[in-house]
């Protein structure tokens, strides 16, 4: 009878620390219930035999993360392609900016006053005044034109600057990723906990999807991060990514493993900050950017055409208003007034024929016509209806980049509450936890004090 007294005693013993261990992991929760980053905790408590019986003891095994692989791996593709989405709309916003009339110091204001220009010369060509004012008309154009295209290629290169920013990044994490899976798997190879090195880890990996795609394989005590199609991380060893430029300018994502060469994983990337970098800088910027050289190249020709069948005041003729580049790619940015004509109010052709100077504005009408005519993109378009275009290229794109956004911003959301609902703390469940412990805790001590006098009982007898 002593002996079974003595085996209650140590099963009182047990409960009591098995009680108490799951207070603390309880404790441990709701310290932690606003966290960023933590995983709710669960005692694992668990029966222990005693001896050769089939029932006996407590005992408290550790404790688990409560978590779901396949929910974590949906939320950092919904971060990163959230991420992404983000960085291209904000992008398309600076662009939208620079093609916003509203002012009345864009682009097709200043166009439009260089045929209101050409229409008061028509009617006055003879006028010093006039004539300076169709120079400067012009000449405001041209800059304006060059502005426009020198932020979108300021733009681009500062998109340049953040991707190779954001590589670094992608780079810091990598490597303390792979630290951290050499820690957690020392810690469990010695049966200790790392729930808070995973808390960690998984902290950093949220972070990296917001960089960049990343996608998870579990591998033992460890984890398999890929990224851009390939392994950042393996175990302990972290790969790195870098930014350069192809051949024709677009931004190419490299990735090196140790000392091996390095691999073109451009198109295999997907989401994070780094895809919303390139599909802005090497899709839209560039789009936006060819349109706007084509519809200088179209304007500027279609000028000079008109300009050079005229004459000057001085009877020169063949002379250009515009210094237009030979081919449409790059036009905008070398865009500018002609030396033909800079400087000289007297070159500008007003008269259609030599015989009717000073009086002559025919040719200047046929200028101010041009606004009507259907010269630009390919004979098709306007001036005006040419400028347009592009304004609502741009306001499509950003259209859709917001929609887009909205779209992933909701599916990110929804993804966080699955994550948040699995695996936060509620403070309702945690108090019910403890209010279960601080009882089996209180019942095990009874039990103890119990057996204690039942034996001092017994010895007393004895």
């Amino acid at each position: 009878m002593a002996s079974n007294l003595t085996q209650l005693l140590y099963t009182a013993r047990d409960g009591l620390t098995a009680q108490s261990y799951g207070l603390g992991v309880a404790g441990q929760n709701i310290s932690n219930v606003n966290t960023p980053g933590y995983v709710r905790r669960e005692a694992l408590i668990e029966t222990r035999a005693v001896g050769t019986a089939t029932t006996g003891s407590v005992n408290a095994a550790g404790l688990q993360r409560i978590t779901d692989d396949f929910i974590e791996r949906r939320q950092y593709e919904a971060t990163g392609l959230a991420s992404a989405a983000s960085e291209h709309d904000q992008d398309l916003a600076s662009v939208e900016a620079l093609f916003n009339d509203q002012s009345g110091t864009g682009l097709g204001s200043s166009l439009d006053a260089v045929f209101s220009a050409f229409s008061a010369l028509a009617s006055n060509p003879a006028d010093p005044t006039t004539r300076q004012a169709v120079l400067q008309a012009s000449d405001d154009f041209a800059g304006r034109v060059r502005d426009t295209a020198n932020a979108i290629g300021q733009s681009r290169t500062e998109l340049l600057q953040q991707a190779q920013s954001t590589t670094d990044q992608v780079n810091q994490s990598a490597q303390a990723i792979a630290k951290l899976n050499s820690q957690i798997s020392a810690a469990e190879a010695q049966g200790g906990d790392a729930a808070d090195l995973k808390d960690k880890r998984n902290s950093l990996l949220l972070g990296l999807a917001s960089l960049v795609d990343v996608r998870t394989i579990a591998s033992g005590n460890s984890i398999v991060v890929q990224a851009s199609g390939t392994t950042l991380v393996d175990g302990g060893e972290a790969s790195r990514l870098s930014v350069q430029l192809d051949s024709g300018g677009a931004l190419q994502i490299m990735a090196a493993h140790g000392s091996g060469p390095t691999q073109d994983v451009t198109n295999f990337l997907t989401g994070g900050k780094l895809a919303g970098i390139r599909e802005a800088r090497d899709v839209d910027l560039l789009g936006v950017s060819k349109k706007l050289d084509q519809f200088v190249f179209d304007v500027g020709n279609a000028v000079n055409t008109q300009h050079r069948a005229g004459f000057g005041l001085d009877g020169g003729t063949g002379r250009d208003i515009f210094a237009v580049s030979t081919i449409p790619d790059g036009a905008a940015r070398v865009f500018g007034l002609s030396a033909d004509v800079a400087g000289k109010p007297e070159a500008i052709a007003a008269s259609g024929s030599a015989g009717t100077i000073p009086g002559g504005s025919d040719n200047a009408a046929a200028l101010s016509a041009l606004s009507g005519r259907p010269f630009a993109s390919g004979g098709t378009r306007t001036a005006s209806d040419a400028y347009g275009d592009i304004v609502g290229d741009v306001a499509s794109r950003r259209s859709a980049a917001s929609r887009m956004l909205d779209a992933r911003k909701a599916i990110s959301a929804q993804i966080d509450a699955m994550h948040q609902s699995l695996s936060g703390v509620s403070l309702d469940e945690e108090f019910v936890n403890l209010t279960k412990f601080q009882r089996g805790y209180e019942a095990s001590a009874r039990v103890l004090t119990t057996a204690d006098q039942l034996l001092q009982e017994l010895i007393q007898r004895v």
